[in-house]
């Protein structure tokens, strides 16, 4: 059971006389204390740290769709294959996701991201060795099953830094990593994969899509040692009954911030009602499976259900749409590069690209158009821009306001899809369509604020999973019927767009639960 008693640090003078014993400590809550740290030197590090954590997800899963003309050539990879492929690392992140937010709740964020990152690196280091399609797969998908550590649990380790005051801001202003990767990704691409690489390395033929997996890699490794500085979130070890640690957390930031002595800190004692599970209860898979009972059935209680179903619809179909349509936007923003000289509609275009794996070049790396990375850094550099007013306008506009606004530009441009054939415009509304993925951070924000700090990570890690299993959805079956029933596949999507802006007009934006009873720990 819960123990929903405080938790105070006692004022003891050692070897010295109280000299006034009227004297009494002010206890704060937990956001007052976290509020009065500040904002500064270290949550723009933290920000850093979480960005590149983020940014290895965005990297791993979505990295494979730039190089799939390549792959295909050179593994001689069917359509079915290059749909698996596309979609192994997201199917990994959905079987473990709910793992993942097990551990992050029960044995600390910080040591989850790490253990996730390094054996993320990994399987990506044994994937670029892959000698056929299959192993490089299987190697995907395990990437995904370790990465889906960071996908979410980012979030919740960036949000429990924050006080009320900060923390929306913060945990949006993350998404803009998500651009970033879209400016990396490709910019690596047009350095790398015009290289003519030819040797053999472990009996392997090392090609440049190869050595792609290799430099990916290093936004991990970024995130890793950032890592390696970073304490555990000062909410965590409070809720897990570590009132010490936790203050001794809030005195490094506060000092960190301002440039203080951690001493002079103003808080002494923090009041929070405990609650949280750990790994020590466990004895056994029995005990292990309470727990992870434990954790996942407060998300479905009567006042949560409706909303936990909503949230997850809702992510569920954003991803779908915007990462099934970009596991293959490389592949038609190349084709689109071929034939914009015809003024073609895109469903035209699209309906009769060649998806086969016959080999029409001498050399893979011929068969991309290199332009098509130039334009992806454009891209990403305008979302950057994009999200960085959003980050600082959602305060005013309101969660729910700017999630509406998105998912309603979105709805236009798949309407639109239909009639347009001028290159440009394509690319410009084809890309807004995708951008509604963005609205997944939206989403995340208003779950950080909707589940209690002890089943937080769990509430967005079971959010994630479904999320990712859109993506998984989305992008099979808008790899099958992209090329075949294009404008059916896009009204589709429209329908799906606009229950979307419904759903989001009921989504509860509000700040976070504080229940006392909130969760049962099984001992």
């Amino acid at each position: 059971m819960d123990n929903p008693a405080y938790v105070a640090e006692l004022k003891n003078d050692f070897g010295t006389k109280k000299q006034n014993d009227n004297t009494e400590l002010d206890s704060h809550t937990f956001d007052e204390a976290l509020e009065l740290t500040q904002v500064g030197r270290f949550h723009y590090v933290l920000t850093l740290i979480c960005g590149f954590c983020f940014m290895a997800v965005m990297a791993e899963t979505m990295g494979v769709g730039m190089i799939m003309p390549l792959i295909k050539c050179d593994l001689t990879a069917t359509q079915t294959e290059q749909g698996l492929l596309a979609s192994a690392g997201f199917f990994g992140i959905v079987l473990s996701s709910h793992m993942m937010g097990f551990l992050a709740d029960t044995w600390g964020r910080v040591r989850t991201l790490r253990y996730s990152l390094v054996l993320a690196a990994t399987a990506t280091i044994i994937s670029a060795f892959s000698v056929n399609t299959w192993m490089l797969i299987a190697f995907r998908f395990l990437n995904g099953f370790f990465i889906s550590g960071c996908q979410a649990c980012v979030f919740s380790l960036c949000g429990e830094f924050h006080s009320n005051r900060t923390r929306v801001r913060y945990v949006t202003l993350l998404a803009i990593f998500l651009p970033f990767a879209l400016m990396f990704m490709p910019a690596m691409a047009l350095v790398i994969l015009p290289l003519q690489i030819d040797f053999v390395l472990l009996g392997i033929k090392f090609a440049s899509w190869r050595l792609f997996f290799a430099v990916n890699m290093l936004i991990s490794f970024a995130g890793l040692i950032g890592l390696s500085i970073l304490p555990e979130t000062p909410k965590y070890l409070l809720v897990h009954g570590s009132h010490d640690a936790s203050l001794a957390v809030l005195r490094r930031i506060y000092a960190m911030n301002t440039g203080d002595k951690p001493e002079n800190f103003p808080v002494k004692s923090i009041v929070l009602q405990t609650g949280g599970a750990d790994l020590s209860n466990i004895h056994g898979v029995k005990d292990a499976l309470k727990m992870i009972w434990s954790q996942t059935t407060p998300l479905f209680y009567k006042e949560r259900v409706l909303q936990t179903f909503n949230i997850c619809f809702s992510l569920f179909s954003i991803y779908g749409i915007s990462q099934g349509l970009f596991m293959w936007f490389p592949t038609i923003l190349n084709e689109l590069i071929r034939k914009s000289d015809q003024d073609l509609k895109v469903c035209t275009i699209i309906g009769n690209m060649d998806v086969t794996t016959a080999k029409t070049v001498n050399s893979c790396t011929e068969l991309l158009d290199y332009f098509m990375f130039e334009v992806l850094i454009m891209i990403g550099a305008v979302f950057t821009v994009v999200f960085i007013i959003f980050a600082y306008t959602i305060d005013i506009v309101g969660k729910s306001n700017l999630l509406m606004i998105w998912l309603v530009v979105a709805c236009v441009c798949a309407a639109i899809m239909h009639w347009i054939s001028e290159f440009a415009a394509i690319v410009i509304v084809l890309t807004l369509l995708m951008s509604v993925g963005n609205c997944g951070g939206i989403i995340g924000t208003i779950a950080i604020e909707f589940y209690p700090a002890q089943i937080n990570a769990m509430g967005m890690c079971f959010a994630m999973m479904i999320g990712r299993l859109g993506s998984v959805a989305g992008g099979n079956i808008i790899g099958t019927f992209l090329f075949t029933h294009c404008n059916i596949l896009l009204w589709g999507v429209v329908a799906l767009i606009a229950v979307l802006i419904a759903l989001a007009a009921v989504l509860p934006d509000k700040k976070r639960e504080r229940v006392a009873s909130d969760l049962t720990v099984t001992k």
